[in-house]
């Protein structure tokens, strides 16, 4: 590691919440190991939080941590890693976010790294922090106050340039699923709003000006470019209608300059919404069915949510669920506090959202999270599940039922893991539309066989009726995509695996290292970033490991992909796949294979240089890795094999 902070500040603030104190951390003594973003944040939480701490006890950490590449000029690196102990999952344990928008970059400009919090203060404060002067200040006039209201009473303070991170009502209440909002409607969930929340600060306002120095500008900038080039698929617009929602440009993140779905709209009435992906969405089914309803009420739910500070993966399962419950007569009107006749409509979203930010009635036991509220309620309740119901994010999307190489991608993690998903489900979206408008797309078959086995490292990645060479596909895509969490790079622009402008429309894997050796100068290459994740990953192992993650028994996809058949999917109705030849083919009824997942682990821990057997880590594969402290702390625990 260079001993000048090319790409890095050189500093990460820690705060102690308790005693009022400052102070600072080398941020190079954990570069060389883990880069930045997820990496660092993860190894000041092993570093930091034992595992018997509480998710909402002073001593647990809310650790956010850029990458090297933020704020560089390099494209689509505007994101913040964020790791704590999660209160939204069940059993608590550690657990991960990532948010974009113009707050991380601020950060970085001002000087850090990252911030480690911890403690809780005696009365409600915020974080400001100043081009590298650091203040806790009074929040009394913050508190109780929602998360747009906070946006607008620090801009007036602190000017139009500042940058926030805050929690609304539902997290300032402790509700296991409130979440993190920043500019631009960045969000993070897990629950870290109520870790927030639990340290009596409401918010972080930043204002940097600084720009952290780059090694090589000239190569970054041909780099930026071949990057923007790969990257153009033309303007693709989630079908909505023109004369409710009107489109009126990008929406980018801070110095994005890569194709993204992430648009401003204009409602009937006048509203402007950032809207993208499932936040979007989640209301609109309901809205749909019902007689009148416009779409701007699907979009004033998700305005309601974040203003709120309330998941909306977490509220789509609630709503699903009360309606279950209401028509099968578990749950009455009376008993839930709701009109369920008006569900669809802004009012009903309303009311939901508030009893449960207020923790009033039913809404107690639901800001628990629905996992809890299922135990608290018992198996009449518990009935209505859905698949979906699994802690933090989806258990059912992009399921391994219907895409094989989500199986281990999903078993390995405490979360839904979003950027690993996403590159597998981005190439299959691209293979479908190249199917239904070529004009649009150029990922054929030939394209996607491709691809796929440049990036997922074998000719039979691709075929999705087989699970040959899923184990190795999974730990190419675990590495890439934690040393992608890591640097820290937006999993809707990376990796570019597929192209209109390559002469074989296949992208090119080299180009994160690449512009990681332009912004720090340490030359590295595609396998050497793919150690960093190698790396990183066994380390959040080891975490996860030691506070009571089984191996082998928690190392599985939910049970209902072994049971329960697939039969549809919003984004793919007819569940059509790659197939052996150019043909597509078709999964539906399809469940995971018990057997066949079980020799596809087995493979998995090989790879990873972890014991067959029992799916521990070994001592030479965490030595070979630079872990070796680790080993003290596992192996009497009986965590080594």
């Amino acid at each position: 590691m260079t001993s000048k902070p090319f790409g890095w500040c050189g500093k990460i603030l820690r705060v102690d919440l308790t005693n009022g104190s400052t102070t600072e951390l080398n941020t190079l003594d954990y570069a060389e190991l883990f880069l930045g973003g997820r990496g660092i944040a993860t190894r000041l939480y092993w570093e930091e939080v034992g595992p018997d701490v509480g998710a909402l006890a002073p001593e647990n950490c809310l650790i956010l941590m850029n990458g090297p590449l933020t704020a560089t000029g390099a494209l689509a690196a505007s994101r913040c890693a964020i790791v704590g102990k999660s209160p939204m999952l069940m059993p608590e344990g550690f657990c991960y976010g990532n948010l974009g928008g113009y707050f991380p970059p601020a950060l970085k400009k001002a000087g850090y790294d990252g911030v480690v919090i911890t403690g809780r203060a005696e009365r409600p404060c915020y974080l400001w922090i100043n081009d590298g002067t650091t203040e806790i200040r009074d929040a009394t006039s913050l508190w109780g106050k929602a998360a747009y209201e906070v946006r607008n009473r620090l801009r007036q303070t602190h000017g139009e340039k500042v940058r926030f991170l805050t929690t609304g009502l539902a997290g300032e209440n402790r509700c296991r699923t409130a979440t993190l909002l920043t500019d631009h409607e960045g969000s993070a969930t897990s629950g870290f709003g109520a870790v927030m929340g639990s340290k009596n600060l409401k918010a972080i306002a930043v204002v940097g000006t600084g720009r952290p120095a780059v090694a090589k500008k000239e190569p970054l900038k041909e780099l930026n470019g071949i990057s923007r080039r790969l990257s153009e698929r033309g303007l693709l617009l989630i079908p909505l209608p023109k004369d409710q929602m009107q489109y009126k440009g990008k929406a980018s993140c801070y110095q994005c300059g890569l194709d993204c779905f992430r648009a401003l709209y204009k409602t009937a009435s006048g509203k402007e919404a950032v809207l993208k992906c499932q936040s979007m969405i989640f209301y609109m089914p309901w809205t749909a069915r019902r007689s009148g309803e416009m779409i701007e009420t699907a979009v004033d739910a998700t305005r309601v949510c974040n203003d709120l500070s309330l998941c909306t993966m977490e509220m789509e399962n609630v709503v699903n669920w009360l309606v279950s419950c209401h028509r099968s007569g578990t749950l009455t009107e009376k008993d839930s506090g709701l009109t369920m006749s008006e569900i669809g409509s802004l009012a009903f979203i309303e009311k939901l959202a508030t009893l449960i930010a207020r923790r009033e009635g039913l809404g107690d036991i639901l800001a628990e999270g629905l996992l809890r509220a299922g135990e608290h309620l018992g198996d009449p309740a518990k009935a209505h599940f859905t698949p979906c119901v699994s802690g933090v994010g989806f258990g059912e999307s992009y399921s391994p039922r219907e895409y094989i190489t989500t199986a281990l991608l999903y078993a390995l993690e405490p979360r839904q893991p979003m950027s690993m998903l996403h590159e597998v489900s981005f190439l299959i979206a691209h293979w479908l539309l190249h199917r239904l408008k070529p004009e649009l797309c150029d990922t054929s078959a030939k394209v996607f066989r491709a691809a796929a086995t440049r990036f997922w490292g074998s000719d039979k990645a691709w075929d999705l009726t087989t699970y040959d060479g899923k184990a190795l596909a999974a730990v190419k895509i675990q590495d890439r995509s934690y040393a992608k969490d890591s640097l820290v790079l937006c999993d809707f622009a990376w990796p570019i695996m597929d192209s209109r402008n390559t002469p074989d429309h296949v992208g090119d894997p080299t180009l994160e290292s690449r512009i990681f050796s332009a912004v720090t100068g340490i030359d590295t290459d595609e396998a050497g970033l793919h150690e960093y994740g190698e790396r990183i990953f066994n380390l959040q192992r080891g975490v996860l490991l030691r506070e009571g993650w089984q191996a082998m028994d928690d190392d599985l996809p939910a049970e209902f992909n072994f049971t329960e058949p697939v039969q549809t999917h919003m984004l793919n109705p007819e569940l059509i796949v790659p197939g052996p030849t150019e043909e597509p083919v078709s999964v539906k009824g399809n469940v995971l294979d018990r057997q066949k997942f079980e020799v596809m682990r087995k493979e998995f821990y090989e790879l990873r240089g972890w014991d067959p057997v029992s799916g521990l880590q070994t001592t030479g594969t965490l030595e070979r890795l630079g872990l070796s402290d680790m080993i003290a702390e596992l192996k009497p625990r009986g965590l080594i094999a």
